[in-house]
């Protein structure tokens, strides 16, 4: 299972921004980067999380 660092930036006059930054396949290292990202910040207007990625499920043939 996929792990995406995502980043948004937060504006007061327009929508909110949204980056993949990065992506790990086990949690505990997303977790690790996750701290790191938030760490180097500076800016109080971008925050960090993770969000749990799923590859899509692609039927092959018609279920009736």
């Amino acid at each position: 299972m996929m792990h995406l660092i995502i980043k948004e930036t937060q504006y007061e006059n327009m929508d909110n921004s949204y980056r993949v930054m990065d992506f790990a396949n086990d949690i505990d290292k997303a977790n690790d980067m996750l701290q790191g990202y938030q760490l180097i910040e500076k800016d109080e207007r971008n925050i960090y999380s993770i969000v749990k990625y799923e590859t899509p499920l692609i039927l092959k043939r018609e279920v009736a």
